[in-house]
């Protein structure tokens, strides 16, 4: 390789590297299996019950839970309440309460099933 390609190649392999290593690190972590972070399935709101299309109360006996994709729920755990709109990849079709419940909120073991929305449907 002669001496200007080498000079020109070279700090454009050292940029593009550089460039890689920063936007990655710059895209959030939030798939399920790294953080179960509540903004991966959806939208939290903890003062959004007007909103909210069904209230869900849940309760020692409540084993599982049957939503939409698009579905905004407002949950009733023992008197704390806390809206979720539903948002989730298809590849997401259930998950648990406890995954997108508030801190302070202690959800008993719920199986939350998303069904997917027919208006996304294509």
């Amino acid at each position: 390789m002669n001496t200007s390609i080498r000079t020109l190649v070279l700090p454009l392999l050292l940029a593009g590297a550089a460039f890689a290593s920063t936007s990655a690190q710059a895209i959030p972590r939030t798939h399920a299996a790294d953080s179960h972070a509540a903004d991966y399935y959806g939208t939290l709101d903890i003062n959004a019950a007007p909103s909210a299309g069904r209230l869900i109360k849940i309760d020692e006996h409540t084993r599982w839970v049957n939503v939409t994709d698009g579905d905004t729920v407002r949950f009733d755990v023992d008197g704390k309440t806390f809206t979720y709109t539903f948002d989730a990849w298809n590849s997401v079709n259930s998950l648990e309460l406890s995954a997108i419940a508030p801190a302070g909120v202690s959800v008993p073991k719920v199986r939350v099933y998303i069904a997917q929305n027919p208006l996304y449907v294509g």
